[in-house]
């Protein structure tokens, strides 16, 4: 019997139905244990606030806890470096957008990893505008004053910025170039900082993505002259676009959405891409993101999904070279 046993085993192994039956098994267990979810970005910013809401939603959808790790560092260079450098095992995996799946390759000679290559879209879950907002005593109220002042008085205002490579960066580089205009940059970690010191007094503009900037709009904290969608917010319409400001190269809507490395096993990519599409429509979730601001996205198949990827890569690399925007 033992001879029987061990010939089948054999027979099994060399036509692959050994390979099949481990990789069957393999797809039963994932996941076995907690999923960790990297952000690479402070609190409070719009990859963390969507990363919490799909937190909820992929516990409950894949099984196991998803727990989120909030990993700052060089825009998002360290949060985005910390997955690869985690076992490819489905049980690390990076909240991706613009920034460091799109932006990093246009703004680095050399990257330390490629967007494409090395990162498989699981799905994309929301998208949202950025919006530009002053001190509140800035005392000046619309974007035209703003440029004229800046003009007049070159390097005088301060623009607050929370990374390299990050959306906020981006577009305050290109405004400064569409404005043609020179302020003063102040480096900081993160919004919440930012925040501080714009309430505070002690820095004058700042480019956000709105669903962060939103609660300090809404309270009348700080002036806001713009949205970068292509359409006003439906609750704050009387801040006008950009392209009704004279900025339509300003016209951007970042996204946010759940990537895993390319060598992840494709049994753990299927079993999260069948979380992510359960977790996409998720009334409690899809209202939670709409409630901060953002505009959820439907699951779509895989492959479409990357090819989105792909040509917002192609599209934003472009405009961002074409800028001479850099980052060393």
């Amino acid at each position: 019997m033992k001879k029987i046993i061990s010939t089948l085993a054999a027979v099994c192994m060399s036509t692959g139905l050994g390979l099949g039956m481990a990789s069957s098994s393999m797809a039963q267990a994932y996941p076995t244990k907690a999923v960790t979810l990297i952000v690479g970005t402070t609190a409070g910013g719009g990859y963390d606030l969507v990363a919490r809401r799909l937190e909820k939603a992929m516990t409950k959808n894949l099984g196991q806890s998803i727990v989120v790790v909030n990993r700052p560092g060089a825009g998002s260079l360290v949060g985005t470096m910390a997955v690869l450098q985690a076992p490819p095992d489905g049980y690390t995996l990076a909240m991706g957008g613009l920034a460091n799946m799109v932006f990093n390759a246009a703004l680095y000679k050399k990257l330390p990893y490629d967007p494409l290559a090395d990162f498989t879209a699981i799905g994309i879950a929301a998208e949202s505008p950025y919006v530009m907002v002053t001190r509140k005593d800035l005392g000046l109220t619309d974007l035209a004053s703003i440029v004229k002042y800046a003009k007049a008085n070159p390097g005088k205002l301060n623009l607050a910025n929370i990374g390299a490579g990050t959306g906020q960066q981006v577009l305050a580089a290109a405004f400064l170039k569409e404005a043609g205009v020179n302020m003063t940059n102040v480096p900081y970690q993160g919004a919440q900082p930012v925040y501080i010191d714009l309430l505070g007094g002690r820095v004058d503009i700042y480019i956000d993505s709105l669903p962060s900037a939103r609660r300090f709009i809404e309270s009348k904290q700080v002036n806001a002259l713009f949205v970068t969608g292509p359409k006003r917010d439906a609750t704050l319409n009387t801040i006008p676009t950009a392209r009704e400001s004279g900025f339509p190269a300003l016209e951007m809507t970042t996204w946010f959405g759940l990537f895993a490395p390319s060598k992840t096993p494709p049994e753990a990519i299927a079993r999260l891409n069948k979380a992510m599409e359960a977790s996409l429509a998720d009334e409690d979730m899809r209202k939670e993101l709409a409630a901060g601001g953002f505009d959820p996205k439907p699951w779509v198949p895989p492959a479409e999904t990357a090819r989105f990827v792909k040509a917002e890569y192609t599209k934003w690399t472009k405009v961002i070279k074409d800028a001479g925007i850099t980052l060393d």
